[in-house]
């Protein structure tokens, strides 16, 4: 846990992380550090990771495949600060790139285009869990 101390957490928001995801706790170091490595590739600070991390701890259970393919999805509707939308909503990494497939599908059949989703979704990074 080590590269969690790293980037500026204390002892005590860690042990609240690992209650929330004892996985946490059966992590080496190169894991974490692997996670922590993947949200500086898409351009978040250490601000940025110690609010994700603390916030959603369950980042840390996610595989890369499905989040390299959410980071992907987000791309590819036009989103390029996804470092602050995933800032914003830490939660939007629990997603996975069908379920946003899905939200631009139920968006489109409301007249909606892609580039009005993708505005949707950057001025409200939540309103993807919001339905």
């Amino acid at each position: 846990m080590e590269e969690l101390f790293k980037i500026g957490l204390d002892n005590s928001i860690i042990m609240e992380m690992v209650k929330i995801n004892e996985n946490i706790s059966d992590m080496s170091d190169d894991e974490i550090s692997k996670y922590i490595l993947f949200l500086r590739q898409i351009g978040c600070n250490d601000s940025h990771i110690r609010n994700i991390v603390q916030v959603n701890p369950y980042y840390f259970n996610r595989s890369f495949d499905d989040l390299i393919s959410l980071i992907n999805k987000l791309r590819e509707i036009g989103l390029t600060h996804i470092n602050l939308l995933i800032d914003s909503n830490p939660f939007l990494l629990n997603n996975d790139s069908y379920e946003i497939d899905e939200f631009i599908l139920k968006k489109k059949n409301d007249g909606l285009t892609i580039s009005d989703i993708s505005d949707l979704i950057d001025s409200n990074p939540y309103i993807i869990n919001e339905i």
